[in-house]
């Protein structure tokens, strides 16, 4: 387990896709997977196959670099089969977990994400991945969304205020914004979350005033509060339908919105 951490990461990778594929299996392939504009159930089953080879690969062979790149070009097209799809994404999971358990939080490993490049990173990232991809799934299937630990999901604000948010090219321009004020009303959790507009060339995109966000210090009074259970903001923050409240700038909470349309998928 990570040291930082209070629950083991790899059995909620574990619970969570496995609760994935149950929730799948009792729908229809080609159902629109609502919180994924443009996917069906079977699209959403084939990027968790892919997304638990591709990591299952880079922490198992140890790869680096170029051997990334190469291991993506190299990956085979994905059969339309659902029953075979489901085998995959069994094997594809068990083969993460294996090399997960193998290496230590703290090794050296590639990510996608340049101010972490150790295992840990993703241990956390494939947590919150599986566990949000749950989410999808129950929401496609259109009936009620299971529990998040609190501890999970105050982890999964954390990633997203310092990882999913925390990102722009360095040749970016950035013009600060408001900040928001994220409050767990039952743990009593708060985070700061600062709003900004960006422009620059990012994913092969060019990019004027776009919407972004990131952890602000304690030192700036927050213009609006968005006060939910941590579970709540946990979905909140990853663009998943949650009940919460806000109050506060309209301003400010209408920027807010426009960062959550902007989505994580």
């Amino acid at each position: 387990m990570d040291t930082d951490l209070s629950f083991d990461p790899l059995a909620v990778v574990d619970a969570e896709a496995a609760r994935f594929a149950e929730v799948l299996q009792r729908i229809d392939p080609d159902t629109p997977v609502p919180t994924c504009p443009g996917w069906t159930a079977r699209d959403l089953l084939k990027h968790l196959i892919e997304v638990h080879d591709f990591w299952a690969a880079v922490i198992g062979d140890h790869l680096m670099g170029e051997q990334v790149e190469a291991y993506e070009k190299s990956r085979p097209p994905f059969t339309d089969d659902v029953d075979e799809l489901f085998r995959q994404r069994e094997e594809a999971t068990g083969r993460l977990l294996v090399a997960l358990r193998k290496r230590e939080p703290h090794e050296e490993a590639w990510s996608w994400f340049g101010p972490d490049q150790t295992v840990g990173f993703t241990r956390r990232m494939q947590t919150h991945e599986a566990t949000m991809h749950r989410v999808d799934a129950e929401t496609a299937a259109g009936g009620a969304v299971s529990p998040i630990a609190d501890e999970v999901a105050a982890g999964g604000v954390d990633h997203v205020l310092d990882v999913m948010l925390n990102w722009v090219p360095d040749s970016a321009e950035v013009t600060p914004g408001p900040v928001v004020e994220l409050r767990g009303a039952d743990t009593g959790q708060r985070w700061l979350l600062e709003l900004y507009r960006w422009s620059g060339t990012a994913w092969g995109r060019q990019f004027t005033d776009q919407i972004g966000g990131r952890r602000a210090d304690g030192d700036r009074a927050p213009a609006a509060v968005v006060t939910a259970p941590v579970a709540q903001l946990d979905l909140f923050v990853w663009s998943r339908p949650a009940t919460v409240e806000q109050t506060g700038d309209q301003d400010a909470i209408a920027e807010l919105t426009a960062l959550r349309e902007f989505g994580i998928q």
